[in-house]
C-alpha cells in the first residue's frame, strides 16, 4: 500500500477520494438513441405498433428463438408465462431466496405458492441440489434465476427439472447475452424473461419481453398482454382505420410502447459493444482487487460467458473490523456509489405467510451479510475504476483486522 492507500478515511474525517460523485449506474443514451426515440415520436405512432413488432424480430435474431413477445416488464413477463402455463392455486414453484421480490410476486399473483432454494456460492443462483430436495407431489414450475449477468448452474437444473416433468421459466433480468456452454440464455428453459430497465445490459427505460420456442405459450402471452385481445385482432394496428376487435379472455394491460421499443432498439445494435466495456470494467476490478485480503471476487464459472450487469465482492469478515451496512456508508462518504444485490426474499414483510419455521438459508445468510455491489457500466473511466479500489483499500486498511 502506498501513502494515498492510508490516508484517514472521509468517514473518520478524511478527505474524500473523489471530489464528485460517482453513481453505482449510469445508463448509456447517446445520439443514435435519442434518434431513434426521436424519429418514432415524429412519425405519429407512439404506443405498440412497428417499432415493437421489429423490436420483437431483432430479438429473436439476436437471441435465436422462435418466439418473442415484449412487455411493459420482466415482472410482467414471468406473471404471464406462469399464467400461459397454466400455474395457480394449489400449484407450487421453486425458485431462488436470493432474487428481486418480482419473481416471488409473479407467483403470488397466480395464485401459486413460491418455495425458496438456497443458493451456491459459485454464481449466486439457486443450488439444484436444494431445489430438488424443496421440490414435492405439488410442484409444478421452477424458476431458476441468472443472478448478476451469468448463467446458474441452469443445465443441471434442467435436468432436476426433467426428472421432475416441471415447467422452467428463467427469470434472466440480468442475463441478457449470457452464455452457457454455447447455448445463449433464452433457448434453454420452456421460457425465460428478460429485463429492459434502465440499469439493465440493454435498456428500453422500461420493459422486459418473453423468449420461447413454444409457440402456444409466446401465442397465450401476446393475447395476456394486451386485455386479452385475440391475436388476429393485433392487425388493426398494422392497417390504419381497421376498427374490430375480439376480447377472447380476462387479460392484463402489459404491453409495451413504440417510443420504448425505439430505444431498446437503438441499444440492441450495439449490445456487443455495451457488453465489451462491462466486461473491460470488470477485469480491471478484478486486476486491481486480486491480491486483497479483505474481499473475496466474483467467480466466472467454466463455460459461461459472464455479462457483468453486476460486479459483487463479499467482505472478509476475519479481516475487517467493520461490516457490510458500515462498509456501505464508508464508500458513500468517499463519493462512491454502491448498492446490496439483493436482500433475499424471506426477509421482507410480505414472505412472512410462506416462511415454514424449518426453512433454513445458510449460505445466502453468508452471502447477505458480506455483499457489497460495486458501480459498474460501460461510461465508467479506467481512471473511475481506480478511484473506487483507491477508496475500498483505504477503508479496509483503516478497519483491518490484520
Amino acid at each position: 500500500m502506498n501513502a494515498k492507500h492510508i490516508d484517514l478515511p472521509a468517514i473518520e474525517g478524511g478527505k474524500p477520494v473523489r471530489e464528485d460523485f460517482l453513481p453505482f449506474f449510469r445508463p448509456s443514451i447517446d445520439e443514435a438513441d435519442i434518434r431513434s426515440v426521436t424519429d418514432t415520436l415524429q412519425s405519429g405512432w407512439l404506443t405498440v405498433g412497428p417499432k415493437t413488432q421489429l423490436f420483437e424480430e431483432r430479438l429473436k435474431q439476436y437471441l435465436g428463438v422462435r418466439n418473442v413477445v415484449a412487455v411493459s416488464s420482466c415482472s410482467a413477463a414471468m406473471f404471464l408465462a406462469l399464467k400461459a402455463m397454466g400455474i395457480g392455486p394449489g400449484d407450487e414453484v421453486l425458485t431462488s431466496a436470493l432474487t428481486f421480490a418480482s419473481t416471488v410476486h409473479a407467483i403470488i399473483h397466480t395464485g401459486a405458492t413460491p418455495v425458496l432454494a438456497d443458493i451456491e456460492t459459485e454464481t449466486f443462483g439457486p443450488s439444484p441440489q436444494d431445489l430438488a430436495s424443496r421440490s414435492s407431489a405439488r410442484t409444478r414450475a421452477c424458476i431458476p434465476v441468472h443472478f448478476g449477468g451469468q448463467a446458474c448452474r441452469i443445465d443441471e437444473i434442467q435436468d432436476m427439472a426433467e426428472s421432475r416433468n416441471l415447467l422452467l421459466l428463467e427469470d434472466a433480468a440480468h442475463g441478457f447475452g449470457a452464455i452457457c456452454n454455447g447455448r445463449k440464455i433464452g433457448t434453454i428453459g420452456d421460457a425465460t424473461a428478460f429485463s429492459f430497465y434502465a440499469t439493465k445490459n440493454l435498456t428500453s427505460a422500461e420493459g422486459g419481453c418473453l423468449a420461447t420456442d413454444s409457440d402456444d405459450i409466446a401465442r397465450k402471452l401476446k393475447i395476456l398482454s394486451y386485455h386479452g385481445m385475440s391475436y388476429g385482432s393485433w392487425d388493426r394496428y398494422s392497417r390504419r382505420g381497421s376498427w374490430y376487435y375480439d376480447i377472447e379472455s380476462a387479460g392484463y394491460k402489459f404491453n409495451v410502447s413504440d417510443v420504448l421499443s425505439s430505444l431498446g432498439l437503438s441499444q440492441l445494435q450495439k449490445i456487443d459493444h455495451l457488453l465489451t466495456r462491462r466486461r473491460e470494467v470488470a477485469e480491471r476490478f478484478s486486476q486491481l482487487l486480486s491480491s486483497s485480503p479483505y474481499f473475496e471476487l466474483p467467480r466466472v464459472r467454466s463455460g459461461n460467458t459472464h455479462t457483468w450487469h453486476l460486479f459483487v465482492v463479499l467482505l472478509k469478515s476475519e479481516s475487517l473490523a467493520i461490516d457490510r451496512d458500515r462498509f456501505v456508508e464508508a464508500l458513500a462518504a468517499e463519493n462512491i456509489g454502491c448498492s446490496v444485490h439483493f436482500i433475499p426474499v424471506y426477509k421482507h414483510t410480505f414472505f412472512a405467510p410462506y416462511r415454514k419455521a424449518d426453512m433454513q438459508f445458510p449460505l445466502c445468510e453468508s452471502y447477505f451479510s458480506r455483499c457489497v455491489s460495486l458501480p459498474i457500466f460501460p461510461g465508467m473511466s479506467d481512471e473511475d475504476v481506480d478511484d473506487v479500489v483507491e477508496a475500498m483499500n483505504r477503508i479496509a486498511v483503516h478497519y483491518t483486522r490484520l
